[in-house]
């Protein structure tokens, strides 16, 4: 029985260590972001504990272990990295919040989380070896036939596992319940090997199942209180703020960072700054034509989308959202369902633009789909911003929010160079507050240099919230640096330009240079 169900068990043992590696990037999430930094540190430690744990089966599985040894060898292995996974949405709050550094989630944070993928995927290392040798063991066995299926279940059990996780169990029950489940599986798989009669280990491994079956409620119940919402792209999450007057200001965060702040009551009322500021500029390009229309890319939680909806005269709004299940929380949670003239795309941003006509069509174009630590490199090179352009009427602003580094903007910079390629008028506009170690930069690119609006300086008014008091506006003052005379403000930045085939958009997050 054992010998015919062992390359089936060695694949759903593979099916969960890769849904391991899914799991930690989207329990992390909260804290780090879905960067390439934390997806290449969940990646490097699941094949280091791999690894690990393939060299160590092999010296445990070695000729003096009899079938009976290596079977409570393997059910050892998978109670262990059943424990493992039950215990990664646990600590993964604490083990961000310890190796944060002054400026926030940092490398050391990605790096602490990613480590908690490995003692389970150690322990998921030893199930081929240790697979192989007990094969080994049964006389008249074909071993090249046995070798080659237990590996051919080893891939075939990561690719479903990959798919399974992506595709169905990250959207139904989340990053903990995904942990959750490969903890039930491994622990069924411990309990099925373990030869329970005539074993001196009983007792242990008994115990071990019982560690895991303590675990596992608590580590569902610590992992439903992150996030409000969660699909297979994001981390969704929901905050509320009471106004005076007895309004209501909710705000959209995704992963790490705030999308959206929507007013119950007034949707023309804009509480950040960014959000104020990209108004104004647009407000500019609607006034001049004569039946204004918007596009919006990354939609999100919807508030200048809504905004503009609700603007009178009316603006009809495209919004384009990568993710079905924010955009319905936009819509109901956030209030965008309430505006007729707000119409909501799903799907990739370039890819609903390039199947647009090539025609004039849009007065403003909103690039709003950068996160904190993750820009995707598809919507920032030149050929995206000419896509753009060939979609927008002669007199139109194309606005992009760029959450960068406060000292020198770099991946900004670089944004508003390329865009200058297409565009005839490019500037940054930076707020003069004190924005810490990351602020928003707003590049606005006009089609018509000689009609944009350019103004030096413009104060908008945004919502502040003192900590532990109520909301308040502020003034912010906002400067335009032309991006043709950026040298002035940072005179030894390059700026980079950016194609399909370069867009080193992480390095210039970290600020390093790239030229």
């Amino acid at each position: 029985m054992i010998r015919r169900a062992l390359p089936f068990a060695v694949f759903l043992s593979a099916m969960g260590s890769l849904s391991v590696e899914l799991a930690i990037v989207r329990l992390g999430a909260p804290y780090v972001g879905q960067s390439l930094l934390p997806w290449s540190a969940a990646i490097a430690s699941v094949l280091i504990g791999l690894t690990a744990g393939h060299g160590l089966g092999g010296v445990v599985g070695g000729e003096a272990a009899n079938r009976r040894a290596l079977r409570v060898w393997l059910g050892l292995v998978w109670l262990g990295g059943a424990c493992g996974a039950a215990l990664m949405p646990l600590l993964v709050g604490q083990a961000a919040r310890i190796f944060a550094g002054d400026g926030g989630f940092g490398p050391g944070a990605v790096l602490a989380v990613a480590a908690l993928a490995a003692p389970p995927s150690f322990a998921a290392g030893f199930v081929a070896p240790l697979a192989v040798r007990l094969a080994a063991r049964w006389p008249g066995l074909d071993l090249s036939r046995a070798v080659g299926a237990i590996y051919a279940a080893s891939a075939a059990g990561s690719v479903a596992g990959t798919v399974l996780a992506g595709f169905v169990l990250l959207e139904t029950v989340g990053a903990a319940g995904l942990a959750g489940a490969v903890a039930l599986l491994w622990l069924g798989l411990g309990v099925a090997v373990l030869p329970w009669r005539r074993m001196p280990m009983a007792r242990a491994g008994l115990a071990g199942c019982l560690v895991v079956a303590a675990v596992l409620p608590l580590a569902m119940l610590r992992g439903q209180g992150v996030c409000r919402y969660e699909s297979r792209y994001t981390c969704i999450r929901l905050l509320d703020r009471a106004l005076p007057g007895g309004g209501l200001l909710r705000f959209m965060i995704l992963d790490e960072g705030v999308h959206s702040a929507s007013d119950r009551d007034h949707p023309r009322r804009l509480h950040l700054g960014y959000a104020a500021l990209t108004d104004r500029l647009a407000r500019a390009a609607f006034t001049r034509a004569g039946n204004p229309r918007a596009l919006v890319i990354g939609g999100g939680g919807a508030t200048l989308p809504r905004a503009w909806a609700a603007m009178a005269p009316a603006v009809d709004v495209t919004s384009i959202e990568l993710d079905p299940v924010v955009a319905r929380v936009a819509a109901v949670e956030m209030w965008a369902a309430a505006q007729s003239r707000l119409t909501t795309v799903t799907g990739d941003g370039r890819a609903v633009v390039r199947a647009m006509p090539a025609a004039p069509r849009f007065d403003v174009v909103l690039m709003d789909a950068y996160r904190t630590r993750s820009v995707p490199p598809h919507l920032v090179s030149r050929e995206f911003g000419a896509m753009v352009a060939a979609r927008m009427t002669g007199q139109g602003v194309f606005l992009s929010n760029v959450i960068d580094r406060s000292g020198t903007p770099l991946l900004a910079l670089a944004i508003a160079r390329t865009l200058s390629e297409s565009f005839a008028a490019v500037d940054l506009w930076i707020a003069d507050h004190d924005a810490g170690d990351g602020t928003n930069v707003v590049v606005a690119a006009w089609k018509d240099g000689a009609t944009a609006f350019r103004p030096d300086a413009q104060g908008v008014t945004a919502t502040v919230m003192a900590a532990g008091g109520a909301a308040h506006p502020q003034q912010v003052t906002w400067r335009r640096i032309d991006v043709k005379a950026r040298a002035r403000r940072w005179p030894h930045a390059c700026a980079a330009l950016l194609t399909d085939d370069w867009t080193p958009v992480d390095r210039l997050l970290a600020g390093r240079p790239v030229c």
